[in-house]
């Protein structure tokens, strides 16, 4: 309930203030960024869309297994609409002529979208049915196995991605980039260790 709350505020504010600088006649440059409507309601229209989803959503989906994957879902279109709001944000700022530099919202987004996934994927453990055919059953074990392996670093490399937002200019996209493939190689290492596990404790 509280992360549908965050989200439709999240909406709400992102809408309020393109109301607002639409109805103010605010200058933008719209030579370099386009159209002044289209920044400014392009995204809070994508935001409301989304939102529209996840209400419609418990309604299209008559799965069994939704009650239980549910808050993984709430979760990652939480994060979906920071990185949106975010976004929406910094353009409306570098528009307007504020010196803002929209780079520093990659490693926001990348990072949150990190954390998202580290939290939201050991909700998506797949069951292992009887009579399953072999394949899927053994597809279905190594997806369970390495979830948790690779949430950690995940969850860790998408801290350090957020603190990437403090430095400037080349130095950020270096440490960006550098906490990105670390954080890619330390999680295949850590899937493959857990699955070599598996194979040797059967």
């Amino acid at each position: 309930m509280l992360k549908k709350l965050g989200i439709g505020f999240l909406t709400v504010i992102s809408c309020g203030l393109s109301l607002y600088l639409f109805v103010s006649n605010v200058k933008m440059d719209e030579i370099k960024y386009g159209s002044g409507e289209v920044i400014l309601f392009s995204i809070p229209l994508t935001m409301i869309l989304i939102y529209i989803q996840l209400l419609t959503l418990p309604k299209l989906i008559k799965h069994h297994n939704y009650a239980r994957l549910k808050n993984g879902i709430d979760s990652i279109i939480l994060s979906l609409t920071v990185i949106l709001f975010s976004l929406h944000i910094g353009l409306l700022l570098v528009s307007t002529g504020t010196d803002f530099d929209l780079l520093q919202l990659i490693p926001i987004s990348i990072g949150i979208v990190l954390i998202t996934t580290a939290n939201t994927l050991p909700r998506f453990q797949l069951n292992i049915l009887e009579g399953s055919p072999n394949l899927i059953t053994e597809t279905n074990k190594l997806w369970n196995i390495v979830l948790r392996p690779v949430s950690f670093p995940l969850y860790f490399g998408g801290l350090l991605m957020l603190l990437c937002v403090f430095l400037e200019g080349k130095l950020m996209l270096i440490f960006f980039f550098a906490i990105l493939l670390f954080t890619l190689i330390v999680s295949i290492l850590r899937s493959y260790r857990a699955y070599q596990l598996h194979l040797n404790n059967k």
